[in-house]
């Protein structure tokens, strides 16, 4: 009975130990349980932040490739522009070799043609007539030839750069009489722009021309000046120019209001500096007419100098797509340059080669466009903007306008790339002012008209760098828009500007009364005449 009791005793002794290591092993089993999941979250989680860097470093990537392919686009077409032609013509230069091997297109006088003569210099005034004798003897015998009286002229042209004083003596006189006393009286002095200045009329005006039309900086002429022993300090200019800005402004006051009266008009800027205080860099805003011209200088790009110049004008601005000229009123219509437009595509054809072919094949269109337009415009100028033609032209117009419409709606839905899109999307925003010449043939497809009464500014700022001071720059301001109309209207600046300084010495230090005869617009023909640019003079714009 008591072995029974053991037996039990000790059974239940190892039962109780089973189930003491039995819960051991299962409070390991979920000790270890509970760390595998901790483990397995933590894995979970790294593979997770693993997963996120992966596609982190694939959008970096494919933003680098993008930037990589955006900047190789950009590097080309900067290569293309500073060592490449400057001409945006189609064509290899292989191709144009080749042409050029076989006599075509070549550029000079063709071999055969009639040509265009001897170049009329009858203009020219006369110098001297100087005789030009020979002793001529017979080889053989020594006798003298007889002279003949017939003789033949041999024409030389010379430069000759003058530099001269006038000298003005004026009379004294006394009084006769005792009703005053005596008193002595000295004649008038000589017309001059302003009192107390020794610099006559002709020299303000070479002083102006050569700044404001040649581009010559005022010290570069100073030195010429010096070279033929005339000394002209830089501040005696400056008051002069001072004074003149102020002779000026009545001049230049009607250009601008007369400029605002019209219904066309051709606009652009360009940067100019002015080293006068903490800003440097400011703006030239040019706009241009039929007649004439106006240049405005300001702080700013913003679309403040715009408006506040067609502030209840009403009429089509011809200009890039700059976003100044976006914000003007419902009553000016925008008309947007569309070699502005061929160069959005240009870039792509020279920078992407993948896009080249779709590039190229939106030039082709674009050329084709200006080829209509150009025949339609001829009948335009030669009046003869009625008739089959010009219904045929227009109708041809008409037709390929609406092609490249349909073209360009289908590419959008289409999809493509970053370039393709951007330059799509900018031809849709900007279409109804793109095809506003197809009403209207004065306004032109593009802008250069005001790219190139730009260019003489642009020079000036490139070899002078600018104005010193906010009024000198304002005072170029107003050279430029009264010289540039004169020179579109076919008037000789110098000449005009010669004419309107002596009429401003009758009143010295002020502006003449009427100045009408010096506006293109109110001169007559004699006055136009007599005022001409000559012929071999080209206008600009």
């Amino acid at each position: 009975m008591m072995g029974l009791r053991r037996e039990l005793a000790a059974e239940r002794l190892a039962r109780e130990a089973a189930e003491r290591r039995c819960a051991e092993l299962e409070a390991k089993v979920e000790d270890l349980t509970k760390r595998l999941d901790k483990l397995l979250r933590g894995q979970n989680a790294t593979q997770e932040l693993l997963q996120k860097h992966i596609r982190k470093l694939e959008k970096d990537v494919a933003d680098r490739d993008r930037k990589i392919e955006k900047q190789n686009k950009s590097l080309t077409w900067f290569r293309k522009k500073v060592y490449g032609s400057t001409t945006e013509k189609e064509g290899s230069r292989s191709a144009k070799r080749q042409k050029s091997k076989r006599g075509v297109n070549k550029r000079g006088q063709k071999p055969g043609s009639a040509g265009h003569g001897r170049t009329d210099r009858s203009s020219i005034p006369v110098g001297d007539v100087i005789p030009l004798e020979q002793d001529c003897k017979c080889e053989h015998c020594g006798k003298s030839y007889k002279k003949l009286d017939a003789s033949e002229e041999s024409s030389l042209f010379e430069y000759v750069e003058g530099l001269y004083q006038d000298i003005y003596e004026r009379s004294k006189y006394v009084s006769q009489c005792d009703c005053n006393g005596k008193r002595i009286v000295m004649a008038e002095p000589p017309p001059k722009l302003y009192p107390r200045t020794s610099i006559g009329n002709s020299l303000w005006v070479r002083l102006i021309v050569q700044k404001f039309l040649q581009g010559v900086p005022t010290n570069r002429t100073l030195k010429e000046l010096s070279l033929l022993g005339f000394s002209l300090a830089q501040g005696t200019v400056t008051g002069g120019f001072k004074i003149i800005d102020d002779l000026l402004e009545p001049l230049y006051e009607e250009i601008a209001n007369h400029c605002r009266a019209c219904d066309i008009w051709n606009a652009d800027e360009t940067m100019w500096r002015v080293f006068d205080g903490t800003r440097i860099k400011w703006w030239l805003w040019m706009v241009a007419s039929k007649d004439a011209v106006t240049y405005i200088l300001d702080e700013t790009r913003s679309g403040d100098v715009p408006s506040d110049f067609f502030a209840g004008c009403s009429g089509t601005l011809m200009t890039d797509r700059f976003s100044a000229y976006k914000g003007l009123c419902e009553e000016i219509q925008k008309a947007w340059c569309w070699v502005h437009v061929r160069r959005d595509f240009l870039k792509i054809a020279q920078g992407v080669p993948a896009l080249k072919a779709w590039a190229n094949a939106w030039l082709k269109r674009i050329a084709e466009l200006f080829t209509l337009n150009h025949e339609r415009f001829q009948l335009w100028e030669g009046r003869q903007n009625h008739g089959k033609r010009w219904i045929e032209l227009t109708q041809k117009l008409e037709k390929h306008l609406k092609k490249m419409e349909k073209t360009w709606h289908k590419q959008l839905k289409l999809g493509g790339s970053d370039e393709q899109l951007t330059a799509l999307n900018s031809l849709r925003r900007h279409w109804n002012g793109l095809t506003l010449f197809l009403h209207d043939p004065r306004i032109p497809l593009h802008n250069n008209r005001a790219e190139r009464l730009l260019r003489n500014a642009v020079i000036l700022r490139k070899n002078s760098y600018g104005s010193g001071s906010a009024w000198s720059g304002n005072f170029a301001a107003k050279i430029f828009s009264i010289f540039q109309t004169w020179l579109i209207n076919g008037l000789d600046p110098q000449k005009m500007l010669q004419a309107y300084f002596e009429e401003c010495s009758k009143t010295p230090g002020r502006a003449p009364p009427k100045i009408q005869s010096f506006l293109p617009w109110k001169m007559n023909e004699a006055q136009k005449l007599a005022f001409a640019l000559p012929k071999s003079y080209s206008r600009p714009g």
